[in-house]
């Protein structure tokens, strides 16, 4: 009978216990959820243009604090998709009470992740825009700056770069040229009389290429070439050759068109053999270009490269 006496006293006392302090638990929400979140998303970005993000709420009890657009290259190119950060904020009262993408309806971006706050006020949203499409990859404004030679065009936002090529009639001068820039000079390049023009392609960030666009015809006469890349000049002395600058080669080979000449210390053409670093070369006697893969008129063999074959 004692034992059942003070266990009857303990179970009053506890009793007493549980009236006399409030009961621990998950307090009641009293603010109101912002429901279903719908969003509209419009965007000006394009390929070679910074642009402008704009996020509209159209349903849920929130409101946008921010909207930043990550482009960490700093530019845009076709193909890119590009991500916005966006933070929402609950109304007063209002908590996000759900988040993820079941929570959103979007219009305009792709959902790409999400998060709230410890107080569930803030949603952090980030979203996926349309693949952008390709720029404008045209260039214009091809023109010749004729006294001197040089090539010129427009500027384009889209280009990464320049591919310059130049022709004379249908034929390819020299290799294609890359630069940033929007200009060439082509005047050591204008060798002999004829019809030249260039053509440019505009490469953008992202390694697409836009069509070639050819300028319009640059004519070139003898009185040009000398004037652009120099000329043969000759005296009582001999023949030699006078640059575009004025200034002449000396002890040094020169390339002329398609042959290549020797020109001694004091500037003038040699002929016959000629000694250069250790080889024997043969110049011929009349018009002084350097003899290739052939035998010379005293009978010795030269080889592509003009030395003689030993």
């Amino acid at each position: 009978m004692r034992k059942i006496r003070y266990s009857a006293v303990a179970a009053a006392g506890l009793l007493a216990l549980a009236f006399a302090f409030p009961a621990y638990g998950k307090d009641k929400e009293e603010r109101e959820p912002v429901g279903q979140i719908s969003l509209r998303i419009s965007s000006d970005i394009e390929a070679g243009e910074d642009g402008d993000v704009d996020v509209e709420v159209l349903s849920g009890s929130c409101s946008v604090s921010s909207v930043d657009v990550d482009n960490p290259k700093g530019y845009w190119v076709g193909g890119d998709k590009p991500k916005v950060k966006v933070e929402l904020s609950a109304d007063d009262g209002y908590y996000f009470d759900q988040g993820g993408k079941s929570a959103l309806d979007l219009d305009g971006a792709k959902y790409s992740g999400s998060s709230r706050d410890s107080d569930k006020e803030i949603m952090k949203l980030t979203l996926t825009l349309d693949k952008l499409e390709d720029g404008d990859l045209n260039v214009d404004g091809l023109r010749w700056d004729e006294e001197n030679a040089i090539a010129h065009w427009d500027d384009s936002p889209e280009a990464g770069e320049y591919k310059v090529r130049l022709y004379r009639g249908d034929s390819s001068v020299g290799s294609v040229i890359t630069t940033k820039e929007t200009s060439w000079e082509f005047a050591d390049k204008l060798d002999r009389p004829g019809t030249y023009t260039f053509k440019v392609r505009i490469i953008d960030r992202g390694n697409n290429g836009g069509d070639w666009e050819e300028s319009a015809q640059l004519y070139v006469t003898k009185e040009d070439v000398e004037r652009f890349v120099g000329g043969w000049r000759q005296d009582e002395r001999g023949w030699w050759f006078c640059n575009a600058d004025q200034t002449y080669p000396a002890n040094c080979w020169k390339n002329l068109g398609q042959f290549w000449y020797f020109f001694g210390e004091d500037g003038y053409m040699k002929t016959g053999w000629v000694q250069w670093e250790g080889k024997s070369y043969y110049c011929d006697t009349v018009s002084g270009a350097m003899l290739t893969n052939t035998v010379t008129p005293d009978g010795y063999h030269v080889g592509a490269d003009g030395a003689r074959v030993e």
